[in-house]
């Protein structure tokens, strides 16, 4: 049923997509079609309008690309069975890096049947409401690009219930794009901004020059400090596999907050040619202790490579970096804007 105008919902959808198809995405969205990945011939997760069982959609995954998919896989992304007519979703860095797109669902989702090799998971988006902002173009774009750089939005598709981030969204879907006209929010907002990024900034100065167990330690404090319970296991599982630090947040609250998180500590500079191995110790120790908690990798590096970036996405690992990371040791990790910084190229250390 459609929703009425005077209805606001009761949560929003963050639904990132395909980095590297970015282009022929927007314009599938401006066409009504909001496109997932991991969707090649077979992985739809309806048949006949009936839930596709998650082992039947495993074996499937597992046919094509000859590997078992991350036990997370499935589960998020039938999230967007969760998503009815009428729900916001929000489309991180699309169709530029620093801007993002608001829309609102038109229909369930439905599985594309055409001869795609991926990408055919669609929940419909009405064209006409699609707008599109800069990260700072007004307060409600803010508030909800706040969104991007936290833990429990950085699945492919994660819900917000927070109140306020979903009044913003609706806000957002009454006006117009704004990605020209002067940005309001900057004449208060941007010395503050500036103001933190110097402090990150200043922090990374001095972190290069640690060693790495000094690194490990000040991640440790900077959860403690934060509320987070660190717990003490064993680090290494005689696998290959490695834990620096497991700890549990200060308190559950929201559908998909995480019971455990489970964090590899990099102190690097730059960008390390091998930092997929980070993500590759923790995915380890996680299979080998049959463990269900989040996966991180903090590093102090400026970057990841794309081989980084790429293996953690296929196994549901969030990376933190660069000034992102000297936020979180500063205490103000809602403060990280994405915009601070741009990638660079990988160095041989």
């Amino acid at each position: 049923m459609k929703m009425q105008s005077n209805e606001v919902p009761e949560w929003c959808t963050i639904f990132r997509t395909a980095a590297d198809h970015v282009d022929w995405l927007y314009g599938e969205l401006k066409e009504g079609r909001l496109r997932q990945g991991w969707g090649a011939s077979g992985f739809a997760l309806l048949t006949d309008d009936q839930r596709v069982d998650k082992e039947e959609w495993a074996a499937a995954y597992e046919s094509e690309w000859g590997e078992s998919p991350s036990p997370q896989r499935f589960a998020i992304l039938s999230r967007m069975l969760e998503i009815k007519c009428g729900d916001i979703v929000i489309v991180p860095k699309m169709p530029e890096w620093n801007q993002f797109t608001v829309g609102r669902v038109s229909d369930r989702y439905w599985f594309d049947p055409d001869n795609l090799d991926d990408l055919r998971h669609i929940v419909p988006v009405d064209p006409g409401s699609l707008r599109t902002f800069d990260y700072q173009a007004d307060d409600y774009a803010y508030m909800v690009s706040g969104l991007f750089s936290r833990a429990n939005h950085r699945p492919a598709i994660s819900f917000c219930y927070g109140a306020e981030h979903v009044a913003a969204a609706n806000k957002l879907l009454e006006g117009q794009s704004n990605l020209e006209a002067e940005d309001p929010i900057k004449l208060s907002q941007s010395p503050l901004d500036n103001a933190f990024k110097e402090a990150a900034k200043c922090l990374l100065d001095q972190v290069v020059t640690w060693e790495g167990r000094r690194f490990e330690e000040a991640v440790r404090q900077a959860f403690r400090d934060q509320g987070y319970k660190v717990k003490v296991h064993p680090h290494y599982d005689g696998q290959g596999g490695d834990a620096d630090i497991l700890v549990s947040p200060p308190a559950r609250h929201g559908l998909f907050q995480p019971e455990e998180i489970a964090v590899q500590v990099k102190c690097k500079q730059g960008i390390d040619v091998h930092d997929k191995e980070a993500v590759e110790q923790i995915v380890k120790w996680a299979r080998s202790q049959a463990s269900s908690a989040v996966k991180y990798v903090i590093s102090s590096a400026s970057g990841f490579t794309d081989d980084a970036r790429e293996s953690a996405d296929e196994n549901d690992v969030v990376l933190i970096g660069g000034l992102q990371t000297m936020c979180f040791l500063l205490g103000i990790p809602e403060r990280y804007r994405s915009d601070w910084e741009r990638p660079e190229t990988a160095r041989d250390e």
